[in-house]
């Protein structure tokens, strides 16, 4: 029994101890109107860079703000996304087909869950709020109210899309989750699917100190318990997932949930797509981004 112990707690110490590289800046990624800000941050002591892809218009009427597009990128962090969905974005504001916006994308690190953690190395949170999202108001011409700021995201960004959208329900006036995860109620091994369960068990020390309850409060079903007033009171929110998609059963749960607790939301299964940003947008289109924008 002593020794069961022992190995518990020698894994939990692992897990918690293991060495995570901090990535806080990300390279230019070379598409005309992407701006790499890189700026001192005070929470953590080093430079931190986050992008922002400005609107084909942005440097000629001068005179004008934009409403602002936060994107909260997947699993695996900021590098392997970045320039494709800057490029993406871009594209799709050159065509007329996206509302014209300021899209700002942060650094989330490789699996943050857009968490702060509990050693405070990796405050990602914090930083996103309290740094960026005052430096983006005061560097960019926007219009900076939550009735002009939408919070999405794509994965582990979708599961931090809709925790910070309803935990900062006063900053966002618009959540937007793609293709989400982790969005049951237990970050165990064997809920979810098996590929991802050592990264869930390892994601639960680092993140929430082995705590499920603390993961639940931490988590979308935990955010919608304590803000549904809030949200109730005048979030647009929508649930988009792939009908392919390896997450699709917990989202269409955590729809259910929310039902439950009567918070509205649309929530869309596009056929055919499985887990990937760009064609699930593609089907998608920019509707909802219009439809919150409003004339911009």
């Amino acid at each position: 029994m002593i020794g069961g112990l022992i190995s518990l707690f020698g894994r939990q110490a692992q897990a918690q101890s293991q060495s995570v590289t901090l990535d806080w800046i990300t390279p230019e990624t070379g598409i005309m109107g992407v701006e790499r800000v890189i700026y001192p941050s005070k929470r953590v002591g080093v430079d931190v860079a986050f992008h922002v892809v400005k609107p084909p218009n942005y440097d000629v009427e001068r005179g004008r703000r934009f409403p602002t597009l936060y994107w909260l990128h997947g699993t695996g962090g900021n590098r392997a996304s970045l320039r494709p969905m800057a490029a993406y974005f871009s594209a799709a504001m050159a065509r007329g087909d996206m509302p014209p916006c300021l899209v700002v994308m942060p650094n989330g690190q490789a699996d943050s869950l857009w968490c702060d953690s509990l050693d405070g190395s990796a405050p990602v949170e914090t930083i996103l709020m309290q740094e960026i999202l005052p430096l983006v108001d005061t560097k960019f011409r926007t219009r900076a109210d939550r009735r002009h700021r939408l919070l999405e995201g794509f994965s582990m960004g979708g599961f931090g899309a809709g925790r910070l959208g309803m935990r900062h329900h006063n900053q966002f006036g618009a959540i937007s989750m793609l293709a989400s995860g982790p969005l049951q109620a237990t970050l165990t091994r064997d809920e979810g699917p098996a590929f991802k369960a050592d990264l869930r068990a390892l994601l639960l020390q680092r993140l929430f100190g082995g705590d499920q309850a603390r993961f639940l409060r931490e988590s979308p079903r935990g955010m919608a318990l304590i803000y549904g007033d809030a949200v109730r009171a005048g979030t647009k929110m929508r649930i988009a997932i792939g009908g392919d998609d390896f997450t699709r059963s917990a989202n269409e749960d955590f729809s259910r949930y929310l039902v439950t607790l009567n918070i509205p939301h649309d929530f869309t299964i596009v056929p055919g797509v499985g887990h990937d940003a760009r064609k699930l947008i593609d089907q998608l289109g920019f509707a909802f981004h219009r439809d919150f924008f409003g004339a911009v």
